[in-house]
């Protein structure tokens, strides 16, 4: 059986989540996983599956990496897409 997640790449979503953020603690959190800071608000996007909720952005040497598990934040409503994991 494949694992279903939801996706959301909206971009307004992405930038309001982002605000309530905030710079800082998004730097905390990439330094954290040694990662570099992300510079594209268009490679952002959310993913909600069983257990929890993550901000995950696209590398384009590394792929994709989940930045922070989101949960206690204000998700968005609308512009989710279900997604098939093999």
């Amino acid at each position: 059986m494949r694992d279903v997640v939801f996706r959301n790449y909206d971009r307004y979503a992405s930038k309001h989540l982002l605000k309530e953020i905030g710079e800082h603690r998004l730097r905390m959190e990439c330094e954290n996983k040694h990662l570099s800071f992300p510079k594209r608000l268009a490679l952002f996007y959310i993913e909600a599956g069983d257990s929890n909720t993550m901000l995950k952005y696209k590398y384009t040497q590394k792929g994709t990496c989940g930045l922070m598990v989101i949960d206690r934040y204000d998700l968005p409503d609308s512009g989710w897409v279900r997604v098939y994991l093999q």
